[in-house]
């Protein structure tokens, strides 16, 4: 069954702003016009299967199965009115259908657009398309000029709303007014989107920069951007969120034996963590050219195979662990 994601990025300031408030980030679908219900909710702190947002986070959504089918315009002849149609025929979206000379339907095939249904119509008299929910109630007829000979498109369209509120349970009734939300829409061409909520409490579209600098004034990152010999200190810096707190075990394996799980010469100057934390973070202490030759993708990269092969030693504690890494941030330090 076809799936849409949004994936929601939140800076660390952020982060730690909404958990203080005890806020939870949620998720709601317009339905019938109105966000009404709240689909998902993740709260501040992590519990038995159902982790807390981080800096990156994502929800796969479950696209419902349509029903396509077409109908004929009436026809009067005297004191008979006549109409027809087809017979309902359950399809997914990013599926096409056949509908033959004869008004039948085929079985759907899995060679679509995604967020789209495509029909390939060769029944003549310009049929009218409707797409209708898993129940067969009618979200879309098309009463302006029917189907020609060849494809008719299909476009679902999803809205979801996101945002921080206070806590509520998933399945009830949005309590007030939501503030600030972000509104993200699925109108076909894409089954994936990526929104961040900024360290100002802005939501926009994309994911956030992929470079952050961190300590330095604007005239030192413009120069460090430009290339300019840096003398003052500048580390890349790796976070890793875990999806289950930190036994003593695994914090005391990722703070002494981590760094010696990193092949080659890309190996972390500091690793940071603590018992009972859902994050380390590592530090890459290397020269400007150094960083600008290898492209922060390599650190990101070194990380996520380091701590690979610590989930494969059995004296790691981290067995079964999974983990999402933020993106590299560069950080500058250079005397007053």
């Amino acid at each position: 069954m076809a799936a849409e994601k949004i994936t929601i990025y939140i800076d660390p300031a952020q982060i730690k702003a909404q958990k203080q408030n005890n806020y939870s980030l949620y998720l709601a679908k317009k339905v019938n016009g109105v966000f009404t219900v709240i689909w998902q909710s993740k709260g501040p702190v992590a519990t038995v299967n159902n982790p807390s947002y981080e800096y990156k986070n994502e929800f796969d959504i479950t696209i419902p199965n349509y029903n396509v089918n077409f109908g004929n315009v009436a026809v009067v002849d005297g004191a008979v009115t006549f109409t027809s149609g087809g017979k309902n025929t359950s399809v997914e979206v990013g599926q096409t259908v056949n509908l033959d000379v004869n008004g039948l339907f085929s079985v759907p095939k899995n060679d679509g657009k995604p967020g789209i249904i495509t029909i390939h119509n060769s029944l003549a008299a310009n049929p009218h398309e409707i797409l209708s929910d898993a129940s067969g109630n009618v979200l879309f007829v098309n009463v302006a000029s029917g189907m020609d000979i060849g494809d008719a498109d299909l476009t679902p369209i999803d809205t979801y709303q996101i945002w921080f509120d206070s806590y509520q349970d998933t399945g009830t009734i949005i309590a007030h007014n939501v503030s600030t939300p972000a509104t993200v829409v699925f109108d076909g061409g894409t089954i994936e989107k990526t929104i961040s909520y900024s360290a100002s409490g802005q939501w926009q579209d994309g994911p956030p920069a992929s470079k952050l600098f961190i300590g330095a004034d604007q005239d030192h990152v413009a120069a460090l951007q430009a290339g300019a010999d840096a003398s003052e200190g500048v580390a890349v810096i790796v976070a890793a969120t875990f999806t289950t707190a930190l036994t003593i075990a695994a914090a005391t394996y990722l703070l002494n034996k981590l760094i010696g799980k990193f092949s080659g010469g890309l190996r972390p100057s500091e690793v940071q963590t603590s018992v009972g934390s859902f994050s380390a973070t590592l530090k890459f202490q290397r020269a400007q050219s150094a960083i600008a030759l290898l492209g922060l993708d390599a650190y990101e990269t070194a990380v996520d195979n380091a701590l690979k092969a610590a989930a494969a030693d059995s004296t790691s504690g981290l067995g079964g662990e999974r983990w999402t890494l933020a993106e590299p941030q560069i950080s500058v330090t250079y005397p007053a």
